[in-house]
């Protein structure tokens, strides 16, 4: 769903406060599989799950950060666009390559990094399986074509 705000930006249903949400549930969910995870497979692929949904939501903060800084109706400072790429790409990047070097699991790695976005693409279909972004509302009835 596309949402035209009062200032005449378009933005879609996807806000900071769906990432804040994303984010809240990652961090939870993810320390609640945490324990079952260390006593199955031991506390290297615990600490390696954690490692990689960390990394997952620093990336995730970065780039909508970076996407804050594009997508504005005010002038785009370029210089700050170019300057949070160039912090963005090569510290995600030797973060990643220094937990590998640390000895972490990959598997366990990607594992926790793909975590915030499974949980982000199941809250973004949720929400529209129940068409919480509907705005065609009779009264307070949403009117569901």
């Amino acid at each position: 769903m596309i949402d035209v705000r009062p200032n005449g930006a378009m933005w879609s249903a996807i806000d900071g406060d769906f990432l804040r949400r994303v984010r809240t549930s990652s961090i939870v969910f993810g320390l609640v599989v945490t324990a079952p995870l260390a006593s199955s497979f031991g506390w290297i692929a615990a600490a390696a799950w954690i490692a990689g949904g960390a990394w997952s939501l620093v990336n995730l903060a970065a780039t909508a950060s970076v996407i804050r800084k594009v997508l504005t109706l005010e002038t785009r400072d370029r210089g700050a666009i170019v300057k949070a790429l160039a912090i963005k790409f090569p510290v995600l990047y030797g973060l990643g390559f220094g937990f590998l070097a640390a000895g972490l699991p990959a598997m366990w790695l990607l594992a926790g990094f793909a975590w915030p976005l499974m949980v982000a693409v199941l809250k973004a279909a949720g929400r529209s399986y129940l068409r919480l972004d509907d705005t065609s509302r009779q009264g307070n009835t949403r009117v569901l074509s």
